[in-house]
């Protein structure tokens, strides 16, 4: 199983994050926008077809095909399929879950602070009734992995791969 921490310099990314945060923050209170309860919302899952999004389409397309060529699989015509901002204020999770209609998924962090930094993956095989003892932790043996992200990190990992956000401690919304 292979997880992605893709990270762009400033260079590349220009004022990118402050676009994307202002188109998916002017989706807010709209038709299309969707709420999930008073601590968390989304928008339409097609920001991939708007403008301020076309600089963010060509990054991701590109860590996309070296995340592939890493797999050592072939792909021809690579698109991004959906494309949404999630919204969580302070005491927001996400629940755990996958994105089957995919091959790679991914999420890019905008705005997360310390007590909202963090994603978690889960091993995808069935629990173990039989463990031996272990000497310590590892990565081979874990049954989560909490990863720590930045504002700026694009993660990318198989679809399949089941994760979740934990709750937002911190006084700002997490934005991805």
């Amino acid at each position: 199983m292979s997880v992605w921490k893709i990270k762009f310099s400033k260079e590349r990314k220009k004022d990118l994050d402050h676009a994307l945060i202002s188109k998916i923050l002017s989706t807010k209170g709209t038709a299309d926008a969707v709420v999930q309860s008073d601590k968390k919302w989304y928008t339409p899952r097609d920001l991939h077809d708007t403008p301020e999004f076309d600089l963010f389409n060509d990054l991701a397309l590109e860590a996309s095909r070296a995340c592939l060529d890493n797999m050592k699989i072939d792909y021809k015509d690579l698109r991004i399929t959906g494309c949404w901002g999630n919204v969580s204020a302070p005491g927001a999770d996400h629940h755990q879950h996958s994105h089957p209609n995919n091959y790679l998924s991914g999420c890019y962090y905008l705005q997360a602070e310390e007590g909202a930094n963090t994603i978690t993956f889960y091993d995808p095989k069935p629990r173990q009734n039989i463990r031996p003892p272990m000497r310590g932790p590892s990565i081979e043996t874990a049954e989560e992995i909490h990863m720590r992200i930045e504002p700026g990190d694009l993660i990318l990992f198989p679809n399949w791969l089941v994760h979740s956000v934990g709750e937002n401690r911190s006084a700002r919304d997490r934005i991805s």
